[in-house]
């Protein structure tokens, strides 16, 4: 059994800490940031082509009747368990879900018609990758926010409560914005010098800052299903 650090927003946290219990780990969970609701205007619908979806969140967050006016048009999600939200919210899923914006993107430039507009449900704090490889495709985009994700004060007492034990044995590091703030958390970087960090993209390692590139292991598809296939590898080991 290994004891494992999760640091995404819940309530991913605890969908996450469930599967790794499932696998006979210990979760130790430790959200870095916390998913708030934003107010969103709904635009006018008629004219756009299709919706595409970066995030579970981005779904979960948007107002019922926007999603209600959504129903008819398809949906292009970023990940398998984007697109089983989108479904339970009753949106018309498109086969296809490539991992990440960039893939998106390129799914969309693929299906969506030449020209034609493509409404984008999404968070706050993001890249600009789905947008600019709409761009390039020649696809009018409108994004829509509908969550911030913002940092959750964490004293060193509650790192300290959790981490009591010792050292987790891994971290699941499963975006830029949780990597950056683990560089800069003096209490986790303390308890974590001896820990391996299992990142959900390269783009993610990178932001870890002074973290040893050997103690830095990058999942070899943006999923959650790669990341714990890959933890699975390690504990073997």
């Amino acid at each position: 059994m290994a004891r494992i650090l999760v640091t995404r927003p819940e309530p991913g946290a605890s969908e996450t800490a469930a599967r790794l219990e499932a696998l006979g780990h210990q979760p130790l969970v430790l959200p870095l940031t916390e998913i708030r609701t934003l107010p969103v205007e709904a635009p006018d619908l008629p004219g756009f082509d299709a919706v595409a979806i970066t995030s579970a969140n981005a779904v979960r967050h948007a107002p019922a009747d926007l999603l209600a006016r959504l129903d008819g048009l398809p949906a292009f999600a970023v990940g398998r368990r984007t697109a089983q939200q989108a479904r339970e919210a009753g949106l018309h899923v498109m086969p296809g879900q490539p991992g990440d914006a960039a893939g998106l993107a390129r799914l969309l430039a693929e299906k969506a018609p030449r020209g034609g507009s493509v409404l984008v449900l999404s968070g706050r704090v993001r890249r600009d990758a789905l947008e600019a490889g709409l761009s390039a495709a020649g696809l009018r985009s409108l994004v829509v926010e509908t969550y911030d994700t913002l940092v959750k004060p964490l004293s060193e007492a509650d790192v300290e409560r959790l981490l009591d034990e010792g050292p987790p044995d891994f971290v699941l590091v499963h975006s830029r914005f949780a990597a950056s703030l683990l560089a800069q958390n003096g209490p986790i970087g303390r308890r974590t010098a001896s820990t391996r960090f299992i990142c959900i993209a390269q783009r993610v390692a990178d932001a870890l800052g002074a973290v040893p590139r050997e103690a830095c292991l990058v999942a070899p598809q943006p999923n959650e299903d790669a990341m714990l296939s890959l933890l699975g590898s390690h504990v073997s080991r």
